[in-house]
């Protein structure tokens, strides 16, 4: 068990550390796209990287969902019987991948009418088509080492893989020109290598072809995973969508930027989950106050969340003015509503792990309710609000999530968290966040580094009081859990 537990630890910090450096370049490549992209160019590259993902996990079917749970079943009792059934999954990815990228292409004048409204197939349809078509395959081949716990595999192909887009991007973007086709144009081109490459390495742990038992098993397993990660792609995707048919590209392409920003608080709250969920199941199993101490260490993080937040918010319109053009300072109004939509997610990922305890068919029909409301929530709010419409849609149908989906988790496994003083900290919170909104138009006339220092000088005031209260936690919960050498 010592050395399970040291190998999950391990994997974990492998996965997190590879993660958070992905996502960390990604974000250094917002000043290329904000400096040579106009906004209608930036909201083009918006809606298009939004849908691929969506159509992605439709011909995908959520296979790879289901790699880690067959392979431990029949690792040992029938390692001929698990090359079939996993075989059987891969081709049949391979064909749905296929059969869906070609039904999209048939489909492409009623996409153009009521999907990409204003864009065109040729050339950026048409090279997210090609991604449409090749990544399944990259997921499903990634899915089958993450089973096979291959963490450093598995995490270094991740990074060549990106490092290709990235290269590619800066490339095509700033040496020859490309604008939004450039992006999509290295996104396809690592797709392909990477769909070949998944072939290959595939090859030499399955037997090609369907074995039709082994299809139901996984698609009784995989299926109804579907709805719930559709429902999650959707709402990124349906705001977008929707500023482009009641309004314009530029007005997606402002979005887009203060959306990204906005988001910058996700990088922490997955690289904090990557610790959380394993430190939260060995409290469960080997500490006999775990609740409290689950509750405690959850209110710091939330906490934590909040003023990366505040952070986040404060700072966004300097940073817009350092990084791009004239054209983007004014997306900055939609990051703190983003940010604090965010710092929900993390404290949604915090006390979703109970959904892990046990089995729950609540979890699809709470995520397709936050969908639905966020679709319902944009077209009502886009129309009156722009840009603001969509950023309060999202944290209003997050907020809503959450809720719900906080209160289904107590009812299967209760944990006495502080609830009350939670929300208070987080309609603080929130309400702090909206300085700029106050401030931005006094602050103009300054120096941008002036209001930058000033403002950090107000965020250390807040932070550092708050840290030193807290600092036997951090050194419990951050230090002591430090691999030693």
């Amino acid at each position: 068990m010592p050395e399970n537990k040291k190998k999950l630890a391990k994997n974990s910090l492998i996965y997190a550390s590879f993660t958070l450096l992905q996502k960390g370049f990604a974000f250094f490549l917002i000043p290329l796209y904000t400096i040579k992209l106009s906004p209608d160019e930036y909201g083009v590259l918006g809606i298009v990287m939004a849908a691929i993902p969506f159509f992605v996990l439709i011909a995908g079917l959520s296979l790879r969902g289901s790699t880690a749970y067959f392979y431990y079943e029949y690792k040992d009792s029938d390692k001929d019987y698990l090359a079939s059934l996993w075989g059987s999954s891969f081709t049949l990815v391979l064909i749905v991948s296929f059969l869906f990228t070609g039904t999209l292409w048939l489909a492409k004048a009623l996409l153009l009418e009521y999907v990409f409204k204003g864009i065109p197939f040729d050339p950026y349809i048409f090279l997210a088509l090609i991604s449409v078509c090749t990544q399944p395959i990259y997921y499903y081949y990634q899915s089958m080492l993450k089973a096979k716990q291959e963490a450093k595999k598995a995490a270094l192909l991740d990074f060549i893989y990106f490092v290709i887009i990235v290269g590619l991007t800066i490339v095509l973007i700033l040496y020859f020109d490309y604008k939004a086709e450039g992006a999509l144009l290295a996104l396809a081109v690592s797709n392909i290598i990477f769909f070949i490459y998944s072939i290959y390495g595939a090859s030499k742990e399955i037997r090609f072809g369907i074995n039709v038992n082994a299809i139901k098993k996984t698609l009784n397993y995989s299926l109804p995973i579907l709805p719930h990660n559709l429902s999650a792609w959707a709402m990124n995707l349906a705001d977008r969508l929707i500023i482009n048919n009641l309004s314009t590209l530029s007005l997606v392409g402002l979005f887009d930027i203060g959306a990204q920003l906005g988001k910058l608080i996700n990088i922490v709250t997955l690289g904090v989950n990557s610790a959380y969920s394993p430190w939260f199941f060995e409290q469960i199993k080997t500490n006999k106050e775990h609740k409290i101490t689950i509750a405690l260490i959850t209110e710091k993080i939330l906490l934590f969340y909040i003023l990366i937040g505040i952070a986040i918010s404060w700072f966004s319109p300097e940073f817009l003015m350092i990084i791009s053009k004239p054209a983007y300072h004014g997306a900055w109004v939609v990051v703190p509503l983003i940010a604090f939509a965010f710092v929900l997610n993390g404290f949604y990922y915090s006390f979703s792990n109970v959904y892990f305890l046990e089995k729950t068919k609540y979890l699809p029909i709470i995520t397709l309710v936050g969908a639905v409301l966020n679709i319902a929530f944009n077209f009502a709010l886009i129309p009156v609000y722009g840009i603001m419409g969509a950023a309060i849609a999202s944290l209003s149908s997050k907020m809503i999530f959450v809720i719900i989906a906080y209160f289904v988790s107590q009812k299967l496994f209760f944990i006495p968290y502080r609830l009350k003083k939670m929300t208070l900290w987080f309609l603080c919170g929130l309400v702090i966040s909206w300085l700029p909104y106050i401030m931005q138009s006094r602050v103009e006339s300054y120096s941008i580094f002036s209001v930058i220092f000033v403002k950090a000088l107000f965020l250390i005031a807040m932070i550092f009081p708050i840290f030193w209260i807290n600092r036997k936690l951090v050194y419990e919960f951050v230090v002591k859990r430090m691999p030693k050498k």
